[in-house]
């Protein structure tokens, strides 16, 4: 008797964590915007490309369909951001981010780090490894020979909050979905029918 009792509360309290968190994911302010309320976490992630217990338990999330799963959540000097795909051995991500009116920086992860910031128009060329106050998991090498990569379905980006200050961040993905033999499978636009030089329609994070 104690012990069902015991997973009837159990059962409960993760339908009440789940109900929680959906309410905090998604508040659409109207057809071509919408906002993630970004939860709190005191748990420590370790950025290594592997979901473990307890480090995003917490997280806001949302669904590409077809192609990936969303993660958002924040401590007190860190934005953590998370990209699973679901459909493919390894992905690569450019996660963009404007935290303020004019400003756009796009984070790749893939192989290499880097970043870049909208010029006008246009990005200029990469520079790698010139990541400040970011981190992410990179590709490693399987196989030089035939120029293969392990296996990495999760991208992790762990941001310093002071990086950009603000409180409400837009954000954009590109996710590129690549197979076993590094072709690409996917390249998918997240939020669809956005671009890279306008933040129409794009996520925003309030990180408050």
């Amino acid at each position: 008797m104690i012990k069902a009792l015991v997973l009837r509360y159990r059962e409960r309290e993760r339908m009440l964590s789940a109900l929680h968190l959906l309410l905090l994911v998604l508040q659409t302010l109207g057809p071509n915007q919408v906002h993630i309320q970004v939860p709190r976490t005191s748990s420590a992630v370790m950025i290594d490309g592997i979901f473990s217990d307890g480090e995003w338990q917490r997280a806001a999330s949302i669904d590409v369909p077809g192609t990936a799963k969303l993660y958002f959540q924040r401590s007190t000097d860190f934005v953590y951001i998370a990209v699973e795909y679901t459909n493919s051995l390894s992905g690569i991500v450019d996660l963009y981010v404007s935290p303020r009116e004019g400003e756009v920086f796009d984070l790749h992860a893939s192989a290499k780090l880097g970043e870049r910031q909208l010029r006008g128009n246009a990005f200029p060329n990469w520079s790698w490894w010139n990541n400040r106050d970011w981190t992410a998991n990179y590709s490693h090498v399987d196989s030089f020979e035939k120029r293969t990569f392990l296996p990495a379905p999760i991208r992790e980006y762990q941001i310093r909050y002071s990086r950009f200050g603000s409180s409400a961040w837009r954000v954009r993905f590109e996710l590129t979905a690549m197979g076993v033999n590094n072709e690409t499978q996917a390249h998918v636009m997240f939020p669809h029918g956005t671009t890279d030089n306008s933040t129409a329609g794009w996520l925003q994070l309030n990180l408050e």
